[in-house]
């Protein structure tokens, strides 16, 4: 029995003395704290990206294609919600509860779905479901265009007057 665990420690020893083996310890020291809050992470992360890419859509849409700018966006959104994520399961950890963390990614979920109606309504301006928003969803398309508000009420409203006249 004695000489598994010199062999694990020594296996460990040569682990720890490579990048990848901190790497890899990392990792799984990560994975262990997050246990038992996967979800909320994976679904803060996923929507996060299916933000980006609707923000991708709309780039190449406008033909303004800005990966770049879009890609330090997207890593800073999850670095910040990741920090505040893990703050949140340390808090849980120390309840012995998940709902804060559940909250909290509830809230970043819809931050996030909210931004990415914003891009979908830039695409779609007649879609009906996406119309309903259209009036509150004014300023985060003002933003992410980097235009004024009235300038997209004006568009939006143009796209409602050839709908009508379609018709």
């Amino acid at each position: 029995m004695i000489r598994i665990v010199e062999h694990i420690v020594e296996r460990l020893d040569v682990l720890l003395h490579t990048v990848y083996g901190w790497v890899a310890a990392l990792i799984l020291l990560l994975l262990g704290y997050i246990a038992g809050h996967e979800f909320s992470v994976c679904l803060v992360v996923a929507v996060t990206l299916m933000d980006a890419c609707w923000g991708i859509a709309v780039s190449i849409k406008r033909g303004k294609f800005a990966l770049s700018e879009l890609a330090r966006l997207t890593v800073a959104k999850i670095a910040v919600y990741g920090c505040a994520l893990l703050t949140f399961i340390g808090i849980d950890k120390i309840a012995e509860t998940e709902l804060v963390t559940s909250v909290v990614a509830a809230a970043i979920t819809l931050v996030e779905l909210w931004s990415a109606f914003g891009s979908m309504l830039i695409i779609y301006p007649t879609m009906p479901a996406l119309r309903l928003l259209r009036k509150a969803l004014t300023g985060e398309i003002a933003s992410k265009l980097h235009i004024e508000p009235e300038e997209v009420e004006a568009v939006l409203g143009e796209f409602e007057k050839r709908k009508k006249s379609k018709e």
